[in-house]
């Protein structure tokens, strides 16, 4: 397993580079179609590159803190909720992580639990009342073990990085494309062949803006997909009890109802259960695997039969 987490870290720092490199190219591509130049071409991949980084920044120094506030998401003390705190201090120890993270509690009766965190020292574990209600003790510790192997193997980071550079390929994207519509583009020929050759350089340019965003979310989501077996299987390890996780996710999935539960498409993706998939879905553009496969992989692990199906 720690095999598979060290490929998929390096898997996941190409993925990056790539993405800023698309990010640049898109950025070249707008350039050229509004000015028709190879200086406004350079200008544009500047552009794109100074959006990024403009994200990155606003996410660095509290993107924590807005992706929770968003979710409405409280923190509390030991005190407050006492079995979901020693629960995430035990998973803490297991994981090895270096400080406590921070836990909150989000008031709705949907179960699904998230974490975020650039790093383990600012990491966050917010859980649903719906979660504490519905779950057994052996099931919660699964799920905040799930959360905590995000954390451990540097997925929250990943999530990140990847999700402001993929915004900031379809922020590019849709704003050169709306000014393309808007007659922002300049067409400069001085002969029949420099119009020939500059319309091929233009469709080159228009296909790179509408497929680059396609192609990252592609890539986004494939990863995305990768790092929840991941967790899986290090939740397995830190609780050496991978059916109670199985069983987890066979309630969490069968209960989830967008409309009672504080999310938008950033967030998540984040959580155990895409709150915003159908329960057991799956598609090419799903952030999670489809949920029986991760039950039958977490039971391969255990040597037990299926759980009984929620009801």
């Amino acid at each position: 397993m720690w095999e598979a987490i060290s490929a998929n870290k390096r898997r996941s720092a190409l993925l990056i580079g790539f993405l800023a490199v698309l990010l640049a190219i898109v950025g070249m591509a707008i350039g050229f179609l509004m000015g028709g130049r190879p200086q406004t071409a350079y200008f544009g991949a500047f552009i794109g590159m100074a959006i990024w980084g403009i994200l990155l920044l606003v996410n660095m120094m509290g993107g924590e803190s807005v992706l929770l506030s968003s979710a409405n998401a409280r923190e509390i003390t030991h005190d407050e909720a006492p079995q979901l705190y020693n629960i995430v201090e035990e998973m803490r120890i297991a994981s090895s992580l270096p400080a406590m993270p921070r836990v909150f509690i989000i008031d709705t009766p949907v179960p699904n639990a998230f974490a975020v965190g650039l790093n383990p020292e600012r990491a966050c574990v917010a859980v649903t009342t719906g979660l504490l209600e519905r779950l057994g003790r052996d099931e919660l510790q699964g799920v905040v073990a799930h959360e905590l192997g995000h954390i451990s193997n540097r997925d929250t980071l990943f999530m990140t990085l990847a999700g402001v550079t993929l915004g900031a390929i379809v922020l590019l994207a849709d704003a050169g494309m709306r000014m393309m519509f808007w007659g922002g583009g300049r067409r400069r020929s001085s002969n029949k062949n420099g119009g020939a050759a500059m319309a091929i350089l233009m469709l080159v340019a228009i296909v790179l803006a509408v497929l680059a965003p396609l192609i990252a979310r592609l890539l986004y989501f494939a990863c995305s997909r990768e790092r929840e077996y991941l967790a899986d299987a290090s939740a397995a390890q830190f609780t050496r009890y991978p059916a109670a996780l199985a069983n987890a996710l066979r309630k969490i999935a069968t209960q989830q109802d967008p409309k009672q539960i504080p999310v938008n498409r950033v967030v998540a993706p984040m959580y155990v259960i895409n709150p915003l998939a159908a329960a057991g879905s799956f598609s090419i553009f799903g952030t999670h695997p489809p949920t029986e496969e991760r039950i039958r992989r977490l039971l391969e692990m255990q040597g037990a039969a299926p759980p009984p199906a929620a009801t």
